[in-house]
């Protein structure tokens, strides 16, 4: 199967940066409040002697001398999967194991390549029906089977998929039992977020000396202090039909400043609008070789970022500022 995103991401995001007049994200959460889920369909065939599902056999591909997206077969992309079915357990991984006579190489290709995925039914005919995702895996060729809590690298999920004999829709939606409480990254909100170039072992120095204190962990919500200024951080995970959607905010003084990221998979619909911004968008920009290179656009990852960030340099204190500045190499505030 197609590795899904395991990271964060709307064509039109805006942040709030304004009074903060919202109340709390916790204490009154039910499974409507994260979304319906989020529905990905992937075209597929199969070749059922040799016990094979090739994926992609559709794609969104990007031709660059003309500037444009066609929804076209592509038959480079094809990525065939093994699968293999035992009562009501269908395991699905690489067509062929990867070896290397390096064992550190090794070790990286049994770790993000060489593993089946178990997934679990009571309402299939073979490989047709619907099937549960578990976080089960085990090396291809082994017998020993490791499970956690994350699926397609995520916490916090649940996954299903029905599979038909022309494509395998992938339904994710958030499991709120599953979801672990945050635990902030203080160093990436000083460096990134408050601007404050701030070596790691220095923030860390401060933790341990009690100027900077992370506050008790509650679901969804974390707070922390640098000297006097408290700051709290929530994090709401959404997922529905426009994709999977992460908010998170971080408050103080009554300013709050919220990132809104969201990511997804480039369907027929999305490839036909032909939007090179939104669907360009997972590409690196860093790189325009890569960025505008010829070939399949599988998925879209948009976030507001740079409003984001602007915002939230206004959130730290003059006291809180003049503090930060002892440590930083340099500073842009």
């Amino acid at each position: 199967m197609k590795k899904a995103y395991a990271v964060l991401f709307g064509t039109f995001l805006l942040v709030a940066c304004g009074e903060d007049n919202s109340t709390s994200a916790t204490g009154s959460l039910n499974a409507n409040d994260f979304g319906e889920g989020y529905t990905y369909t992937i075209p597929i065939k199969y070749d059922e002697a040799m016990g094979r599902v090739y994926q992609g056999t559709y794609a969104c591909n990007y031709h660059p001398d003309t500037k444009k997206f066609a929804w076209e077969e592509y038959p480079e992309s094809l990525d065939p999967s093994s699968y293999k079915i035992v009562g009501d357990s269908l395991w699905m991984g690489p067509a062929e194991k990867q070896i290397s006579d390096d064992p550190e190489e090794q070790l990286f290709f049994d770790t993000y390549h060489n593993y089946e995925t178990l997934s679990l039914s009571n309402d299939h005919n073979g490989i047709y029906g619907t099937w549960k995702v578990t976080g089960c895996k085990r090396i291809l060729g082994d017998t020993e089977i490791k499970c956690s809590k994350y699926i397609g690298g995520i916490s916090g999920i649940a996954r299903t998929m029905k599979i038909t004999k022309d494509s395998i829709y992938i339904i994710t939606i958030v499991d709120s039992d599953n979801l672990e409480p945050n635990d902030i990254n203080i160093g990436n909100v000083i460096q990134r977020s408050f601007g404050f170039d701030i070596a790691d072992a220095i923030i860390k120095q401060l933790i341990i000396e009690n100027t900077i204190k992370k506050g008790s962990k509650e679901f969804l919500k974390q707070s922390f202090s640098i000297g006097n200024q408290l700051f709290e951080v929530v994090s709401t995970p959404k997922f529905d039909a426009t994709g999977m959607n992460y908010i998170t905010t971080i408050s103080s003084n009554g300013k709050t400043c919220t990132n809104t990221q969201r990511l997804g998979f480039i369907n027929e619909k999305l490839c036909k609008e032909e939007r090179a911004e939104f669907l360009l968008s997972a590409r690196d920009k860093s790189d325009d070789q890569l960025y505008y290179k010829e070939g399949p656009v599988e998925g879209f990852s948009v976030d507001n970022n740079d409003e984001f960030n602007k915002c939230a340099k206004g959130l730290p204190t003059e006291e809180t500022k003049q503090l930060l500045n002892q440590y930083t190499v340099n500073s842009n505030n």
